[in-house]
């Protein structure tokens, strides 16, 4: 299209200033809610499967806690990437289903509900991770410590490969490409533990130690890059 007809169209069609928008604004009632109101409403919009996760990876680690006591911390490490997977699920559940312009135009922020949700999931996680690492240590032969490194490095990993497919990958596409994630940490871990079990021993702790702080920093990366990004969005709609 010509530059000049373009111009033309956008200046015939243009909307007209609002005109009193402050006065109207006004007029229209604001029920007040507080920060912590609002995030135990987001509670119930958090999909019933991802509570079934929680759920179905507590009764795996207390029935192989009783009946395969020395593979429980295996079992629970394999497990770990799809605890993660919710989260991250969760994360691109607006943009995957095409809402995210609808929920934009809400009362609440995109990227307030967003980091609302993943608020509650995270302490989901924290309380589960709280009872998994302890219960696992119980039942091997390491310290509580090793055994937390064990189960974090894959859920971690997990988080950040997952936040930045998100980020590069926009669509339903991206909840397949976190499955496709999560399946392949938990399968990665389960050949470690199988082929290469040197790995696991005493003196290599402080690997797994910096392993694991090198994936935090960068999944805190993810994240503020994501919200970023969301925030971009928003400004380009507006």
């Amino acid at each position: 299209m010509k530059p000049g007809l373009k111009k033309g169209l956008r200046e015939a069609f243009e909307a007209p200033a609002p005109t009193r928008k402050k006065e109207f604004l006004k007029k229209v009632p604001q029920t007040e809610i507080s920060n912590l109101s609002f995030a135990i409403s987001q509670i119930g919009y958090i999909p019933k499967y991802i509570w079934g996760i929680f759920a179905l990876t507590f009764g795996a680690a207390v029935v192989c806690g009783s009946v395969m006591e020395k593979d429980v911390l295996w079992i629970i490490s394999a497990l770990v990437p799809f605890i993660a997977l919710s989260i991250l699920t969760e994360n691109v559940r607006s943009s995957a289903y095409r809402m995210a312009e609808l929920e934009m135009t809400a009362r609440f922020s995109l990227k307030s509900v967003m980091l609302a949700r993943m608020g509650i999931l995270g302490a989901a996680h924290l309380i589960l991770l709280a009872f998994l690492i302890p219960f696992c240590a119980v039942h091997h032969l390491a310290s509580v410590f090793q055994v937390g490194l064990y189960i974090l490095v894959p859920y971690m990993l997990t988080a950040f490969l997952g936040l930045w497919a998100i980020r590069k990958i926009s669509g339903a596409e991206s909840i397949y490409v976190c499955m496709g994630v999560a399946v392949g940490v938990s399968g990665m871990n389960m050949f470690t533990h199988r082929i290469f079990p040197v790995v696991y021993e005493m003196k290599y702790t402080s690997i797994w130690l910096i392993g694991f702080a090198f994936l935090v920093v960068l999944a805190a990366r993810e994240i503020k890059r994501s919200i970023r990004q969301t925030e971009e969005l928003a400004w380009s709609l507006s």
